[in-house]
């Protein structure tokens, strides 16, 4: 999966969040897998955009710093680690990216289908 692909696609998606009602819910949604993975980080983000960097950020200092939290966020948001293997880069900032971009779109779905 290529890098520009990735952002394209997360943009859509954010653009799509941005949208609807729903977004608050999703935040929520993140906020409450960020606990049960055991992240002591409140979201702050009002905006989708900044919503996008401040996961990135969190996933990068979790890359870096504490790779099982990373992976029971993972877990917890129910994205498989397969589909993150997809990304063809090793670069910590590509992966956080692209992680991000997968829990997003995860949260996403979950909050949609509950309020279907």
């Amino acid at each position: 999966m290529s890098k520009s692909y990735n952002l394209v696609v997360a943009d859509k998606l954010l653009e799509e969040v941005r949208e609807s009602e729903l977004y608050p819910q999703v935040v929520m949604q993140i906020q409450k897998d960020l606990n049960r993975a055991g992240m002591d980080h409140t979201i702050k983000s009002e905006k989708p955009q900044g919503l996008f960097l401040e996961i990135v950020n969190l996933l990068l200092e979790k890359l870096h710093n504490d790779f099982n939290e990373f992976l029971n966020l993972l877990y917890a948001v129910d994205v498989s680690e397969s589909e993150i293997k997809k990304l063809d880069s090793e670069d910590s900032t590509d992966i956080a990216k692209y992680a991000t971009y997968l829990i997003l779109k995860r949260e996403w779905q979950k909050v949609w289908y509950r309020n279907q």
